[in-house]
């Protein structure tokens, strides 16, 4: 009897003993939400997830990591780079003048004064030259150097036609020549090349006027004539080639 009662009896000790396995095997679902709570949502208990989509689902409940290259700078570097920025436009607004539709008006230098044209004064020009390239051979005073280079003040040759000078300042002079019973030898090179047609009429024009001598001055217009005229010459003269030019 004791033994019908207990499990014969469905109000009794019976149903109370198998309402706990009604309930567990009741609701599947039920059991796998509570079984994934229990273990942190890695327990798959049928066998119905695998490796792979359990480690996805322990990945995904990690924090992620920020990408490269999204992090946000320190605020110091976009001062920087607005400070660098302002100055820029104050100095291109600063400096670089007024914006223009008309450049070549605003921006060009103004045209230079007209200037007059200096008149070119021989003598102090051709004392210069003088000066400069003559002096050392024929001296300050013009007397020369006795047996090399014959004096400039009252010779024929000086004060004549003024293409013997011109032709002797141009491509120099060569060979022996006698005046007042002196003898002078040596070379005179020519300046043709180093000198300016207004340079050769100036030194010209000077030891024809200075030295006490008195002749016409001579132009370097008449100089530019005498140069294209004997172009081609490559020696200097001789006593003889220029003899034809001496008015005794």
């Amino acid at each position: 009897m004791a033994d019908e009662q207990d499990f014969g009896n469905p109000g009794q000790g019976g149903d109370q003993d198998r309402k706990p396995d009604r309930y567990q095997g009741s609701d599947p679902d039920r059991d796998t939400k509570n079984s994934a709570n229990d273990t942190g949502g890695f327990t798959d208990s049928e066998g119905e997830r695998s490796i792979e989509d359990l480690h996805r689902a322990a990945t995904e409940r990690e924090e992620q990591i920020p990408e490269e290259g999204n992090e946000r700078g320190p605020w110091w570097m976009y001062a920087i780079i607005i400070a660098t920025l302002a100055f820029g436009f104050f100095y291109m607004g600063r400096y670089l003048g007024e914006i223009s539709d008309r450049p070549h008006v605003l921006f060009t230098d103004p045209a230079p004064p007209d200037l007059e044209e200096v008149e070119l004064d021989l003598m102090a020009e051709g004392r210069r030259v003088y000066t400069r390239l003559c002096q050392s051979c024929h001296q300050q005073d013009g007397a020369g150097v006795p047996g090399a280079f014959p004096p400039l003040g009252g010779s024929d040759w000086v004060v004549g036609v003024p293409e013997w000078p011109v032709k002797i300042v141009l491509h120099g002079f060569q060979g022996e020549i006698v005046r007042e019973g002196v003898t002078y030898n040596a070379v005179m090179p020519g300046f043709g090349r180093s000198l300016s047609d207004e340079e050769v009429a100036s030194v010209v024009t000077y030891i024809r006027n200075s030295f006490g001598n008195e002749a016409m001055e001579v132009q370097p217009e008449e100089v530019a004539e005498m140069q294209e005229a004997t172009s081609g010459r490559t020696e200097q003269w001789t006593e003889s080639e220029l003899d034809g030019f001496i008015d005794r």
